[in-house]
């Protein structure tokens, strides 16, 4: 870049320096080589050359400079246009009266080739008049005698203050703060690619995912610490931690206009802004090994699978328990009856627990249901008789249908117990804690009987039978 006075017009009359590109769009934003964008140090010299020469010895002096960096309009001068600023870098200058300030803000890392550096003030974003890449602009701090404000990292309105943000979808994002009101200033913005953040943005943003409200929720990861507070629920749709990680990485990028905890997701830093630690990298947690390591008050609901380290209200660390699957598959699965069941000597276990008292939609046990044998929900066994539920909590099954009002004795809880209508049949999670034999049974009439023992282990059971045609039963 190189400063040009072709470019500016002085107007001894009104008093006045005026990029003559100023207000007609032109040269807006500059090009990548900055060539309307020239140094003030330069514009400066450039002005006082022009009023030491013997034709100007009768007008007033407009600019004096205290260093290279800092300058101020006196005797009434001023910029011409409310954009003149704007085509000048590297440094400050004050209006003649003190009531309107331009500070200097320049970046220095290495951000990605291409990325978009974008500044609010005030929680509005300043339309860019700079290129991509590191930047060197000034900024208007004042104006009408009154600094503009814009929240510090702990929250206060600070006079002179600026966020600067790059969040270039498919990498890595920073942030920064900076006060302006002392002068020129310095920010470091490195960014590089995200190997995790490669799908497009058209099928990310397809995925379903939900962000809510925020506010103070109650959850139960049911890993023994009972229930803690998180500040904001995320509905996965069912999808992995890789298509979560990918999702919330679109909707905090500068790509995507979406609106978290009442502001633009381009901006949001964490649940509890100017309490929490940042993850400036990706505000709502980063992943590796495809385990989504949650920044702090988030939670996450409705998944494929449990990969993820949360972190609470509190700051403590929440990890969830070991979440298996029972997974019965084959081609001709469709029609047969599917049974997991505990087992012992090869015979499912039908007395795991004793009825202590029922209602028109609860089982009540004599003793508390074990995590590492129970699907979040599924089918409960009083005899022959299914009955199935929807969750349960310490030794009470909930959700259960039809009315179990009125039974007594044993029964049981089978980890799998479908007629299967897919060639894919899977139970619901279960808190694996400790390996427990199953007997593992499918029967059609025209197939052989399939009943192996097997084990539900720390990565689930996952069983194909043997489905051989029986040719006396036809």
């Amino acid at each position: 870049m190189a400063f040009n006075s072709s470019d500016w017009t002085i107007d001894y009359g009104a008093k006045t320096v005026t990029n003559d590109d100023s207000g007609t769009g032109a040269n807006l934003p500059h090009d990548s080589s900055g060539t309307y964008q020239g140094d003030i140090l330069e514009f400066f010299q450039w002005l006082a050359g022009e009023f030491a020469s013997t034709g100007q010895m009768d007008d007033t002096y407009p600019i004096v400079s205290d260093t290279p960096t800092v300058y101020k309009w006196i005797n009434g001068w001023a910029f011409g246009h409310a954009d003149d600023y704007k085509y000048l870098t590297g440094g400050d200058i004050v209006s003649s009266d003190g009531q309107e300030e331009w500070k200097s803000v320049y970046t220095i890392g290495s951000p990605v080739a291409g990325s978009q550096i974008y500044i609010t003030q005030n929680d509005v974003e300043l339309t860019p008049w700079w290129y991509t890449g590191n930047i060197d602009v000034l900024i208007n701090v004042k104006t009408g005698g009154t600094y503009i404000q814009s929240d510090d990292t702990s929250g206060t309105p600070t006079d002179a203050g600026i966020w600067l943000w790059i969040r270039e979808y498919g990498d890595f994002y920073n942030h920064g703060f900076v006060n302006l009101v002392n002068g020129r200033s310095p920010i470091g913005l490195d960014t590089s690619a995200d190997a995790a953040n490669t799908t497009a943005q058209a099928t990310v943003g397809a995925y379903g995912v939900t962000i809510s409200a925020f506010g103070t929720i109650s959850r139960d990861l049911n890993n023994g610490n009972g229930a803690q507070n998180y500040d904001v629920e995320v509905d996965c749709n069912g999808k992995t931690m890789d298509e979560v990680y990918e999702y919330l990485k679109w909707a905090t990028s500068y790509d995507y206009s979406v609106t978290i905890n009442g502001d633009d997701g381009s901006e949001y830093r964490s649940a509890d802004e100017g309490t929490y630690a940042e993850v400036k990298v990706a505000p709502f947690g980063t992943i590796a090994g495809g385990t989504l390591y949650g920044a702090r008050g988030v939670w996450f609901k409705n998944y494929a699978a449990a990969n993820f380290v949360l972190i609470d209200a509190s700051g403590t660390v929440q990890a969830p328990p070991n979440y298996q699957k029972v997974n019965c598959n084959h081609p001709s699965l469709v029609g047969c009856n599917v049974f997991v069941a505990e087992e012992s000597g090869g015979i499912a276990i039908k007395d795991q627990y004793t009825i202590n008292s029922t209602t028109a939609s609860t089982i009540v046990a004599s003793t508390t249901i074990d995590n590492n044998k129970t699907p979040q929900t599924g089918i409960v066994r009083v005899g022959d008789t299914q009955y199935s539920y929807t969750g349960y909590t310490g030794s009470t099954l909930t959700g259960v249908s039809p009315s179990p009002s009125g039974e007594t004795g044993d029964f049981y809880i089978p980890f799998l117990d479908v007629l299967a209508d897919t060639t894919t049949e899977l139970s619901d999670n279960i808190i694996q804690s400790g390996d427990v034999s199953v007997i593992t049974s499918v029967r059609k009439y025209g197939f052989k009987p399939y009943d192996v023992v097997a084990t539900f282990g720390s990565a689930g059971l996952t069983f194909t039978p043997i489905l051989a045609n029986d040719p006396q039963a036809t």
